[in-house]
């Protein structure tokens, strides 16, 4: 076997902490700015979205602390969509207002 496998391994974990860790703060984030601009309904999916993105984030680190070979693509797939789905909602909320 490879020995550059598990650094390999580990390099593929930190970035799907990365990438739950992004996911989780631009959602927060998201939540903050509709409520100051009193966006109730974005205020309501950002406040969902942000609680499902740091449930995906600490499975992304149990996935570390339980020495899985390689990080949930199905996860990390979700966690870009919702993200997105989120960006989207806001700008068009901000749009349309």
């Amino acid at each position: 076997m490879d020995e550059d496998a598990p650094e390999m391994d580990m390099r593929r974990h930190i970035f799907a902490i990365f990438l739950s860790l992004s996911g989780a703060v631009i959602s927060g984030l998201i939540f903050l700015a509709s409520l100051m601009h009193q966006f109730a309904l974005v205020e309501v999916a950002a406040s969902v979205l942000t609680s499902l993105q740091v449930f995906f984030l600490s499975s992304t680190i149990a996935d570390v602390l339980e020495r899985k070979t390689k990080p949930n693509a199905v996860r990390s797939s979700w966690v870009i969509l919702f993200t997105v789905f989120l960006i989207a909602y806001y700008s068009f909320a901000r749009y349309v207002r």
